[in-house]
């Protein structure tokens, strides 16, 4: 099961975790719930404390996020790269990669202004 944005529902969460310890002992073991959520200080540190936690934070630096969008398997891949044969598509491939990881850096900074 997953649920998606729950720190949009902080009441559901809190439902969520007294139905998940009163049926603890009877779950499946094979049962898994998967929540994503932003950080919000509301949210429920019983929920919190029995889950296993996962964030995606991006790469520190520019080199680093272009890297890592040139990794196989994470954005582009050697077929992404061949998939059409003009060299302006490697050309706006990478500055679309470029950009990103500009914007990526960017955001720690937060808006200027």
């Amino acid at each position: 099961v997953l649920l998606q944005n729950c720190e949009l529902g902080l009441g559901l969460m809190f439902e969520m975790e007294a139905v998940i310890n009163k049926l603890k002992g009877n779950m499946d073991p094979n049962f898994r719930l998967f929540i994503t959520a932003l950080p919000h200080p509301e949210f429920p540190l019983g929920l919190l404390q029995m889950c296993s936690k996962v964030t995606n934070d991006p790469p520190s630096g520019l080199r680093a996020g272009l890297l890592r969008s040139f990794t196989p398997g994470v954005m582009i891949d050697q077929d992404r790269l061949e998939r059409v044969e003009t060299p302006q598509w490697r050309q706006l491939l990478f500055a679309l990669c470029f950009l990103h990881s500009i914007v990526q850096e960017r955001r720690k900074f937060g808006p200027l202004g």
